[in-house]
């Protein structure tokens, strides 16, 4: 079976006080000012649950990666198992004050249709 990606705006990220601050529908999750500077410098970032950063004062355990991907034209997050994207020059753009925030979109799999030929072929199959 074939699967297709497709890409649903789902929010936004910020730049607060040196940090990255992704605010997602469900959720708000930050990377934090050394994580920033790790991911700008293509190492993977860590990511926190803003409200587990309250609860733990300041000592949270992280809920997700930040990366940059290898094709150099986004950031990939991974948040509690979710995969999520922002373009990489939106969120440059963002840590240098160009830009108010950067979108964030979810990816998700959704099974493809098999293309005609192939439907054929196992038809051809199954009767033989």
């Amino acid at each position: 079976m074939y699967q297709s990606t497709t890409l649903e705006h789902i929010g936004a990220a910020r730049e607060y006080e040196g940090t990255l601050r992704i605010d997602i529908k469900t959720m708000q999750a930050v990377i934090g000012r050394s994580g920033v500077g790790q991911l700008m410098s293509r190492w993977p970032a860590e990511v926190y649950d803003i409200s587990d950063v309250m609860k733990t004062a300041g000592a949270p355990e992280a809920v997700g990666k930040a990366w940059i991907t290898r094709s150099g034209r986004a950031v990939m997050y991974t948040i509690k198992g979710t995969r999520y994207l922002s373009p990489l020059a939106q969120v440059q753009g963002v840590l240098k004050g160009t830009r108010k925030y950067a979108n964030v979109s979810i990816m998700r799999e959704l099974p493809g249709s098999i293309p005609h030929s192939l439907s054929s072929q196992k038809a051809a199959e199954v009767s033989a």
